[in-house]
């Protein structure tokens, strides 16, 4: 049966679960889905017709999904021998199955992976053994070209749920996530005075991309970082060069302080509002989801700001619907306010329980 695999964060199964099957039904599928999303698996797994996958194929969107890390469309499963030849079933299944799914003539590469669980950990290492004779043997079919031209191709995709199961599956390149299992390899910069810093690291190459770093995070733009102590955000910020408001009533990092481009104010987050329009507004104050939410909006009717990114902090219970009703509600205020904006969302991987958001606001 084919369908849709989801890479997510352990114990938000069913949650991806709830968002996956909200959006198809928006697209209009509404068949019965079969549905896996085993706690603790990091998997979500959904079944679908043929013409259901080809439908979710072309409208679904990786990006309108917070809870996914990766968006996969699955072919099946293919069982290995538990000794001797095990690249031969795999490259069979991959030629004649998932390459008529594919739409294309190749790929423009392979992975490798596992679920985002410690006992699944064990199994990279047999991933690794694996990938480099697949490798030799679809280049020998002449499935995996070489050059930019190849970029746009669909990517092999091949979970391993055991040492001899594995999904065999494919992403579309422009509809994903360009990292194997949704993970982007951040380094910690030991400089840095909290490892939160990772987290607006990550919401910059997810939310903005390469170009959109460049673009949008220069050198001598302004910003505020409410909650700032002691200093994760900010320090991203220093590293683009933005002069820097950081609002908190604990202690910055004095390295930050020594860049010349922190202003730390003693004030509360929930109170502090900038004399002046700034470029960007970041936030990982831990407090309600909704009362952030309505600071935020605050912050954009009142034209503080042209741009945020700001940490849901998420209920033990109800989180997919506690995050619709948050994004809802900062959408439908900001419209009747006037303002028009572009919201995006993501359970990042450097998050725990929360959910990453972020707001660019349309100059008038």
């Amino acid at each position: 049966m084919t369908g849709i695999i989801l890479h997510v964060r352990q114990g938000f199964e069913d949650d991806a679960a709830k968002e996956l099957i909200d959006h198809l039904n928006q697209i209009g599928i509404s068949e019965t889905i079969p549905m896996i999303s085993q706690t603790d698996s990091a998997l979500v797994v959904a079944s679908l017709s043929v013409n259901a996958l080809a439908k979710a194929r072309a409208n679904l969107k990786f990006c309108d999904l917070v809870f996914a890390r990766q968006l996969l469309w699955s072919s099946g499963k293919v069982n290995l021998p538990i000794s001797g030849d095990r690249i031969t079933p795999l490259i069979d299944c991959i030629r004649d199955i998932l390459l008529p799914m594919s739409g294309s003539n190749a790929f423009s590469g392979v992975n490798f992976e596992t679920p985002d669980t410690d006992s699944s950990k064990e199994l990279s290492g047999f991933c690794k053994s694996l990938t480099r004779p697949l490798e030799t043997g679809l280049n020998k079919l002449r499935l995996l070209p070489k050059g930019k031209g190849a970029s746009h191709l669909p990517r092999i995709h091949l979970v391993m749920l055991s040492n001899i199961e594995v999904a065999v599956a494919l992403a579309d390149v422009k509809n994903a996530s360009p990292w194997s299992m949704g993970i982007p390899r951040l380094k910690f910069p030991p400089q840095a005075p909290s490892r939160s810093t990772l987290k607006l690291e990550e919401a910059f190459h997810v939310f903005l991309g390469p170009d959109g770093i460049k673009q949008h995070l220069r050198s001598g733009m302004t910003g505020v970082d409410l909650g700032a102590c002691p200093g994760g955000w900010t320090f991203q910020l220093v590293k683009h060069g933005i002069h820097t408001i950081a609002v908190d009533n604990g202690s910055i990092d004095s390295k930050l302080m020594s860049t010349g481009l922190v202003t730390h104010l003693r004030e509360d987050a929930f109170r502090y509002r900038p004399h002046e329009m700034v470029d960007w507004l970041v936030c990982d104050v831990v407090e309600q989801p909704s009362r952030i939410t309505e600071l935020m909006i605050d912050w954009i009717i009142h034209d503080y700001c042209q741009a945020m990114i700001f940490n849901l902090k998420l209920p033990m219970k109800k989180r997919y619907e506690e995050t619709v009703n948050c994004l809802k509600q900062l959408e439908e205020s900001c419209a009747r306010a006037g303002k028009s904006v572009h919201v995006r969302a993501k359970q990042l991987y450097h998050d725990r329980k929360e959910v990453t958001v972020y707001v660019s606001i349309s100059k008038a």
